[in-house]
């Protein structure tokens, strides 16, 4: 029996990689699937097998090195990206905007790509959690706001019910979204899926894939994330100072102004699902030439 193996981030802390990688939700009959961590690629073991890379913001420099495994790798057998997408953070803090993104130096000799970034040259494919059974739920509107963050830029705005990307129970997280009239997010998917639900989200980026979405989300104009940090004085004199690594904070001054810019889109599950659907079939094409 032929192999197939998606090749994505397993991180069992961040529920979007627990959730977008499309072999979750998509069968291949004749096909043993099995689901691996791009970061740990062994040659070896996958010349002989079909590969489909996504999902999530896997073009990414820090992947460049297991794309070129991939490639290298590649023999008679189909490499597939499925949406997967770009993101970039700037230097020092700052969000760094890339509309000129060089997406051909991860996608060379790909059979066939898929891209969660709208209005690029590859076929537009978004993150196949949009085919999660649990986007079929409806859920009343209870609060005004509803913040939802990133475990590592997260964002304090008043007394507002708050939750983070940290939490595993997508059904959980997807109950709180939904409970929200306007979702306040630093995570990428926490606007994705807000959007998907009907709500309305304003977004406070960290890198560029938040400005890649077909369905735009409102925007707050954060100029840089700073590095959350501890530190004991005495007289005015520093005796500690303790930096945190993955922790950042941005400052959120006059945010309800950037409410104008969002919308909601009541047809963007139906779109994002139907166009995972025809990609599907494209992928079974694919794969029937060999």
């Amino acid at each position: 029996m032929k192999s197939i193996i998606n090749y994505h981030v397993i991180d069992p802390t961040n529920i979007g990689d627990l959730f977008s990688a499309p072999t979750k939700y998509f069968s291949f009959p004749g096909y043993t699937v099995e689901q691996a961590d791009i970061r740990t690629i062994n040659v070896d073991e996958i010349r002989d097998k079909h590969i489909i890379v996504g999902g999530g913001g896997l073009l990414y420099s820090p992947f460049l090195d297991s794309f070129a495994k991939l490639i290298e790798s590649k023999a008679h057998t189909k490499l597939i990206a499925w949406g997967i997408g770009q993101q970039a953070y700037g230097t020092s803090g700052k969000i760094q905007k890339l509309e000129n993104f060089d997406y051909s130096q991860y996608l060379k000799n790909f059979d066939l790509v898929g891209i969660r970034d709208f209005n690029h040259k590859y076929n537009w494919v978004p993150c196949s959690s949009c085919m999660h059974p649990g986007f079929d739920k409806k859920r009343e509107i209870k609060h005004e706001f509803v913040v939802f963050s990133h475990k590592k830029f997260q964002i304090k705005i008043g007394d507002f019910p708050h939750l983070t990307n940290n939490n595993q129970d997508i059904e959980e997280i997807l109950d709180f979204l939904g409970s929200g009239e306007t979702i306040l997010t630093s995570s990428y998917h926490g606007a994705y899926w807000g959007t998907l639900l009907g709500r309305r989200v304003l977004s406070f980026p960290f890198s560029s894939k938040f400005s890649t979405l077909k369905h735009p989300t409102g925007i707050f104009p954060i100029q840089k994330w700073f590095q959350n940090k501890f530190k004991l004085s005495i007289f005015n004199r520093t005796l500690l100072e303790i930096h945190y690594k993955n922790k950042f904070s941005c400052k959120i001054d006059n945010w309800q102004h950037y409410l104008k810019d969002c919308k909601s889109y009541p047809e963007s599950l139906s779109e994002n699902r139907e166009r995972n659907h025809w990609y599907y079939s494209q992928i079974l094409d694919t794969l029937a030439d060999t």
